[in-house]
């Protein structure tokens, strides 16, 4: 049989795999493909042979071979032993048994989840258009795509979603002990209400059957609900329809904890289906920023299966794409990063441990000042000047100084590879090009009405975040490809890009007003758009990167410090373009612990300045503005205000027992878990100030509250605590 379709999902099986297709007119097929996924561990003689003596101990069969793969940093050729493991639902098994006997550095390929392991060995990815050929026995045998990962114009199969929900919904279902349960699909939304559990798991079988959704949507569902239903079909001894291939388990991870960019994180454990997408918005950065069509751009581009991308880290997601680049071109992958810190001289040091250069702006009011912008700048420098671990102070070429040396690192002297091209900048040069071509056809087609842009925005949204985070991921200290040198390179270039740039701008007779990392703000009295546009190509033509022209401002604020009004703040700004769009960037409106009380009260005082043109335009609304500060204020004190409005939002750092100094965040903390809430470091707490005075104990005040919210019964007038 021959299917002319997508590739919807895979999952390991004890033989191989399990493949699941959807053709044109949604129908899905499934078949199975053998595959013996294989981890390379390089040995000493003496080292085979014990492993040799181990094989009728491990808990299937696993066979020996020998071949040769490169190695990354020195690019040498290393013979290795390929350990082929024959049940795929054993490998981390084995794996684990082997890292018992054996240090660590010999593991190569070992970590890496079966299905990607095949993906990336074949060049295939999630939603893969092409043409499937599954022979009598319901094996998949070959197949000839008419697609790739990097193509920007793909369709996507026809797909049914279902959602799940826990009604009401302004408490997490995380910390409620009633929950009712929402359905929908098919435009319309069906309560189970039941007082048996039995009832219910019936109820949603028949849903399930009914709807055959190929996508199960969820708030909460990876901590809450699946995990509920899951536990309720087996105490009732109900089976539940959740996978579409019942002989298939569910896949489950646990939550954890975990310290991050100078921030405690939590990730719920994740709860995945066979056949089925099961998509949780409440556990997954990409559906938040970008809609579904971000995830499946990311799962293209990555290789990931959806249902694992949509809960990965965008670190994940590059190391995927670096993965995928080593196993095609033979390349090991160590099983732990293995490229120590060179050493530095204390000089050296002072130079390399910097950032991206900030001129500071003049603080207050602006008029016809223009924003230009590096267009993605740190991954271009990564892709134009080949940044990669590999290739900074590589093993193959001279030092500095030497003949023949290759290029340098301004200020810090390092050199950079030209022999070859780098895993880093290999794997971003499609990421930079498709998100470039996505932001310009968003504009084109929101231009002319076409409701497609908005496709687009979310592909070049989902994009973004990818490359902001990959500069970050450079220097990470577990990055599996990641060095401190690349990351300082390029660091490098950006500060000498933006010297440049600066000293470019000013021989032409503009000001500097601000410059921050790779945006500058520019100012020259009686100057067009036309001016602004052939600067940004000059800038663009001597320093390699492209710069764009964001707008030209009417006005901007660049507001001073809260602590010292001499001092400005780089990272704050608002203003109003000429085309009446507004930039704000740091103040309350756009933090996500702001109430949505002061969010509104701001973006209705920022409405009031939409029509100023001018300084002088501004200082005419001043008295507008404080009528509407004094309107909510009263409104707040009068009592009227809705209490989810005054809600705040703080992420805890340590669990309740571990607080040693007294804050709100501590003493909601402490509330909640004498109220038998556990709240794990990481996660979010939600809670409103009744009482800022300190004179009534937040404890005693909130348990009877806190009570409330947990089992659901919460008047609206008791909001008060969540």
């Amino acid at each position: 049989m021959r299917v002319t379709g997508w590739l919807f999902d895979l999952y390991p099986s004890r033989t191989g795999l399990s493949v699941w297709l959807v053709d044109g007119d949604g129908k899905k097929h499934f078949c199975t493909i053998p595959y013996v996924p294989s981890l390379y561990m390089h040995l000493s003689l003496a080292e085979e042979q014990r492993l040799e003596r181990m094989l009728s101990s491990l808990p299937c069969n696993v066979t020996l071979d020998h071949c040769r793969q490169r190695e990354i940093y020195s690019n040498e050729e290393w013979e290795v032993v390929s350990v082929g493991v024959h049940d795929p639902m054993c490998f981390q098994q084995v794996v684990h048994r082997l890292e018992r006997q054996f240090l660590h550095f010999v593991f190569f390929n070992s970590d890496i989840p079966v299905q990607q392991l095949f993906l990336y060995a074949h060049d295939l990815f999630p939603l893969a258009f092409g043409e499937y050929e599954i022979d009598e026995g319901n094996q998949l045998v070959r197949w000839m795509l008419n697609d790739n990962s990097a193509a920007r114009e793909y369709t996507v199969p026809p797909l049914i979603e279902m959602k799940f929900s826990c009604v009401p919904d302004f408490v997490s279902p995380k910390h409620r002990a009633i929950h009712q349960l929402e359905v929908m699909y098919e435009d319309r939304t069906y309560n189970l209400e039941h007082d048996n559990p039995a009832s219910i798991l019936a109820s949603l079988n028949h849903h399930l059957q009914r709807c055959d959704p190929d996508i199960i949507s969820t708030q909460y569902g990876d901590a809450i609900l699946l995990p509920m239903l899951a536990e309720l079909s087996t105490r009732y001894n109900i089976p539940l329809a959740l996978n579409r291939d019942r002989t298939a388990g569910y896949f489950t991870t646990r939550e954890s904890s975990y310290f991050v960019y100078g921030k405690m994180t939590h990730k719920e454990g994740a709860f995945e289906l066979a056949g089925r997408w099961h998509l949780d918005g409440t556990n997954s950065f990409i559906m938040g920023e970008a809609n579904l069509d971000g995830v499946i751009e990311i799962a293209r581009m990555t290789q990931l299966p959806v249902q694992r991308q949509s809960r990965s880290t965008i670190g994940t997601c590059l190391s995927s794409m670096q993965l995928s680049w080593a196993v095609r071109n033979n390349y090991l992958v160590p099983a732990r990063k293995r490229e120590p810190e060179d050493f530095k001289s204390a000089a050296t040091l002072l130079l390399a441990d910097r950032g991206g250069l900030i001129f500071q702006p003049k603080v207050g009011y602006h008029e016809e000042v223009a924003e230009l912008d590096f267009v993605s700048m740190y991954p271009t420098i990564m892709v134009e000047h080949n940044i990669s671990p590999e290739t900074v102070n590589c093993r193959c070429c001279p030092p500095t100084g030497e003949p023949g040396a290759n290029e340098t690192v301004p200020e810090l002297g390092y050199t950079v590879c030209t022999k070859r091209k780098g895993i880093v900048p290999s794997t971003l040069e499609t990421v930079v090009k498709k998100r470039s071509w996505y932001k310009r056809e968003k504009k084109r087609l929101k231009k002319l009405g076409d409701p497609l842009w908005k496709r687009y925005d979310h592909r070049q949204n989902a994009l973004k975040w990818m490359l902001v985070t990959c500069f970050g991921y450079l220097g990470y200290k577990n990055a599996r490809f990641g060095r401190i040198e690349a990351h300082e390179s390029v660091n490098a270039f950006s500060r000498d890009t933006i010297l440049r740039a600066k000293e470019i701008a000013e021989e032409e007779g503009f000001t500097f007003i601000h410059a921050i990392v790779d945006c500058l703000w520019l100012k020259k009295p009686g100057a067009t758009e036309d001016d602004y546009q052939e600067l940004a190509r000059e800038i663009s033509g001597k320093a390699g990167i492209e710069l764009s022209l964001e707008g030209i401002y009417n006005w901007i604020l660049f507001p001073a410090s809260k602590m010292d009004p001499a001092l400005p703040t780089a990272n704050r700004c608002v203003g109003y373009y000429r085309d009446g769009e507004i930039k704000v960037r740091g103040i309350e409106l756009r933090r996500r612990d702001t109430p949505l009380f002061i969010k509104r009260m701001q973006a209705e005082m920022l409405e009031i300045l939409e029509s100023a043109i001018s300084i002088g335009d501004v200082k005419e609304r001043i008295p507008a503005l404080l009528e509407k500060a004094r309107e909510f204020t009263w409104l707040l004190r009068s009592g009227k205000a809705e209490p989810l409005q005054l809600v705040i939002r703080r992420h805890v750092s340590q669990e309740a027992d571990q607080y040693r100094n007294r804050s709100i965040s501590a003493d909601v903390t402490k509330a909640l878990d004498e109220s038998g809430i556990t709240i794990a470091p990481g996660e979010a707490i939600d809670y409103i100030i009744i009482d800022a005075s300190g004179k009534i104990s937040l404890r005693k005040r909130s348990r009877w509250h806190c009570t409330l919210w947990k089992t659901g019964t919460t008047s609206r007038n008791t909001r008060s605590f969540v």
